[in-house]
This record gives C-alpha cells, sequence and structure tokens, in this order.
C-alpha cells in the first residue's frame, strides 16, 4: 500500500472513531444491534436518542401478604432489567408455566424455565427472601405460585402481555386447574435477602406477650377467667328430665290415689262399724260365770301420709 493510500485510511478511522452515535447508526446499520441500544421511547434512554448505557431497572414484585397473591401482576419490562419478588407473609414460589398449561411448572420441558422454590416468611422476621429474575426476552411470561392451591385461589401474574385480557384468561384458566405441579431446582435467578426496612410492603409487628402476665401496651394485666361451668351434655340432661318427669308422676299418682282413698274409708267407717284394734297385751282368761273381762285400751295410732303438689294429710285412728 503506497504512504497516500495508508494515510487516506487512517483518516477514515478517525472519522468514524469521532462521529455522532446517530451517523454511526446510519452509516454502519449491520454493526449496532436493537437488544444494545435503548430505543428513544425507553425510559432510561437519552432524549437524544444516542448510545446509553445498558442500566437496568430493579422492578419489585411482592409475593404473598394476607390475601395471598402478585402485587403488582403485571409487570412490562425491557430486556436487562430485573425483577425482583420479595416474598411476604406465608410460604410461596414464583414459577413459571405455559400458557395453555397454569399451575404446572414448565421445568418439565425447560430445565432453565423460572422457578424461585419455596420461600417462607414469618411477622418479626428482620430479613426478606428475594428472587431476582433478569428479563432475558420481550417475549409474554406467565408466572405462578406453587404452593398448595395459591394458583387455582389467583395467584398469577405476566410479565409483558399482549394486553390486559391475556392475564384475566390465564387466571380463568388456572382457576379451573385441576392439580398444581411443583417445580424443581432453583433457576432462572437468584436468591438473595433484603432488610425488611428495604421492603415494599410493611408487614404487621408481631404480637408478644408482656414479662409478669401484663397486657401488651403496658396496661394492667387481665383478670383471670371464671372456672368454667360443668356442661352437661344433652343426651345427659335428657335422661336427667326424663327421671324427673317419671319421679313427679309417681308422687302425683301416689297424691291422686291417697286422695281418693280418704272419702272411701269414711263412707264404710259411716255404714259398718270399725273393727277393733288387736289388744297390746293377751286378753285375760274369762271370769267364771261367762262374762268377758273388759279388755285394755291401747294408745291411738296416726297414720300421716305426705305428697308432693298441695299437702295432704290422711289420719286413720285404730280404736
Amino acid at each position: 500500500m503506497s504512504p497516500s493510500a495508508m494515510l487516506a485510511s487512517l483518516l477514515g478511522l478517525a472519522a468514524v472513531a469521532s462521529a455522532h452515535p446517530a451517523d454511526l447508526r446510519s452509516r454502519f446499520p449491520g454493526v449496532i444491534h436493537e437488544h444494545d441500544v435503548r430505543s428513544p421511547d425507553h425510559p432510561n434512554s437519552n432524549t437524544d436518542g444516542e448510545i446509553g448505557a445498558l442500566a437496568s431497572r430493579l422492578i419489585p414484585v411482592v409475593v404473598g401478604g394476607a390475601q395471598s397473591l402478585f402485587v403488582p401482576n403485571i409487570v412490562r419490562a425491557s430486556v436487562g432489567d430485573i425483577v425482583q419478588f420479595q416474598f411476604s407473609a406465608g410460604n410461596h414460589t414464583v414459577t413459571q408455566s405455559a400458557e395453555g398449561a397454569p399451575c404446572v411448572a414448565l421445568q418439565a420441558q425447560n430445565p432453565a424455565a423460572i422457578h424461585s422454590g419455596h420461600i417462607p416468611y414469618t411477622a418479626g422476621q428482620a430479613n426478606v427472601g428475594t428472587f431476582n429474575m433478569p428479563v432475558t426476552s420481550s417475549e409474554p411470561m406467565f408466572l405462578f405460585c406453587a404452593t398448595g392451591p395459591h394458583c387455582q385461589t389467583g395467584q398469577v401474574m405476566m410479565i409483558n402481555p399482549t394486553n390486559d385480557q391475556q392475564l384475566v384468561n390465564y387466571a380463568k384458566a388456572a382457576a379451573g386447574a385441576k392439580q398444581t405441579v411443583d417445580g424443581g431446582p432453583v433457576s432462572g435467578g437468584q436468591l438473595a435477602q433484603i432488610p425488611i426496612g428495604a421492603a415494599a410492603f410493611v408487614p404487621p409487628p408481631p404480637e408478644e406477650a408482656a414479662p409478669g402476665g401484663a397486657a401488651p401496651g403496658g396496661g394492667a394485666a387481665a383478670p383471670a377467667p371464671a372456672p368454667a361451668k360443668p356442661v352437661t351434655s344433652s343426651s345427659a340432661r335428657t335422661s336427667a328430665a326424663t327421671t324427673a318427669r317419671t319421679s313427679a308422676a309417681s308422687t302425683s299418682a301416689a297424691t291422686t290415689t291417697a286422695a281418693a282413698a280418704k272419702p272411701a274409708a269414711t263412707s264404710s267407717a259411716a255404714a259398718a262399724p270399725v273393727a277393733a284394734a288387736p289388744p297390746a297385751h293377751p286378753a285375760a282368761a274369762p271370769p267364771a260365770g261367762g262374762a268377758p273381762a273388759a279388755l285394755p285400751s291401747g294408745p291411738k295410732t296416726t297414720l300421716t301420709l305426705f305428697a308432693r303438689g298441695p299437702e295432704v294429710t290422711q289420719a286413720a285412728q285404730a280404736l
């Protein structure tokens, strides 16, 4: 190569190195690829469309909580962003499925599919478990929780859905899933922890018993509950009631019989003489002459009967 040709080549390279990035895209369209350059409408891109650094967003998603959901349940992310799943109350997973097979881990067909494993959280913990998932595709991604029936009860979400209705259809299909198929080893992201103060949720404080039996908050201790009264079972109460009714019926019958016997005895006494009561001592032999000896009189006998209800007293006097 002649010296003049070599000089022209060096000047051309210098011009390329000093050119504006927009000029580079027009002059070398096959060199700079779309995934290397933020588009002008991307939130992290420069306003003039220059090549920007591959700065990624950290997008928090709360997993679990009182209603066992993903919040938010729709995320629109760009390649290079990181979705940070923060695990709230309960025990939950982030597991990828196919669109037509909700609640079934995709790992059986794709070992690289997303699965965080089961990550618990209990109120009072100082740290929160996280699963940091880098977004590697702009295609729709379907995620669910593989703990118990959480998927069927609505713990599903999507990343980059085609439209909002796609998530609605996925949730409806998940509600009708007959079973949940869990994932295997952790894949598609990294497990970590963050302090509770840096989490995107505020868990309820744990309830702790105050020392010495005092009520929480410094108040006086609650009085001890009164001893519980014995509880009689239904069958025992029924048996007792039946026995009481039987006893009352027997007593009433005895009262009625005694009351009915009183006028009958009075009538008999008026119609015929009352037979003499047997002597308290053997009768003496009659004296000579055949006159009967006088019978010694014994003490009078009184019979008293009592019955429930109006008191009935009957005295029968033996002569």
